[in-house]
């Protein structure tokens, strides 16, 4: 059975998502020939996640899963690391496109009891087209516990993945996207996730004080209200945090990442 889709997808994302499709990264690396739980999928096969049949091509881009991947499913019942919340975790290995040491894992969550959301609220308080007419179980929301791709990975291929992701998250009918954005002052100098993530769309709220001493930051509530007025003081002075993407329509979060497809010549 087909993914549903919005209206916002059909007026606004379709063209973007059949483009992404199309690029060398996705065409190389996205296509849904995995090995889940010792299965090997090839394309075309289906794929069935929380009692909704996908094929494996879509799995792969909602999961990130790269061909020739090796996944694992498994249930996590408490807050993991980096406040990880419970849910349904899909860990990859690749050792070509995975940094060494490291395995992917992305997860996916019910919303309800989270408390997390930075704009739950909204989503449900806005029009009718913010999620598929179809509803497609309970409120779910992906979680990126860890992405990091190999040096000699190519060029853009994390971003197509993610704007996959994001894009089939919305056709799933899921509220959101987070994650921990790493580095930045006091952490991690070898993280970047906290200036490059905002980037793709990803938002977050300041903390209390935090532009203090900056009068023409004064007004900001959010870290994208800072880099829309002064994105180099936030890639010197910003910091890790919980960061989220909105997957409702129309959210500020689809404009940004849009932007950046385009400047990147991916759509």
């Amino acid at each position: 059975m087909p993914l549903p889709t919005t209206d916002f997808f059909n007026r606004v994302l379709r063209e973007p998502y059949d483009a992404l499709c199309s690029t060398p990264q996705a065409i190389a690396h996205l296509n849904g020939t995995f090995r889940y739980d010792g299965v090997q999928l090839e394309e075309g096969d289906v794929f069935e996640l929380f009692g909704v049949v996908i094929s494996s091509r879509e799995a792969a881009q909602l999961l990130m899963v790269f061909d020739g991947a090796r996944v694992h499913e498994q249930d996590q019942y408490d807050y993991g690391d980096d406040d990880a919340p419970p849910g349904t975790y899909f860990t990859t290995i690749h050792p070509e496109l995975v940094h060494e040491g490291h395995k992917n894992r992305v997860g996916i969550y019910d919303e309800e009891g989270t408390g997390e959301a930075l704009f739950l609220d909204d989503v449900l308080a806005g029009d009718d087209d913010a999620f598929p007419a179809q509803e497609i179980g309970p409120p779910r929301a992906v979680h990126v516990d860890h992405f990091y791709l190999r040096h000699q990975a190519p060029e853009g291929l994390g971003t197509v993945a993610f704007a996959l992701c994001a894009m089939t998250a919305h056709r799933m009918g899921y509220t959101r996207i987070s994650l921990i954005a790493g580095g930045g002052r006091g952490h991690d100098p070898r993280m970047i996730g906290y200036f490059v993530w905002p980037k793709l769309g990803f938002d977050a709220l300041l903390d209390h004080g935090e532009t203090d001493g900056q009068p023409d930051l004064a007004a900001c509530i959010t870290v994208q209200d800072v880099i829309a007025i002064d994105e180099t003081w936030w890639r010197e002075n910003g910091s890790q945090r919980l960061m989220e993407f909105d997957l409702g329509a129309d959210s500020r979060c689809w404009e940004k990442l849009l932007d950046y497809l385009q400047q990147k010549e991916l759509i």
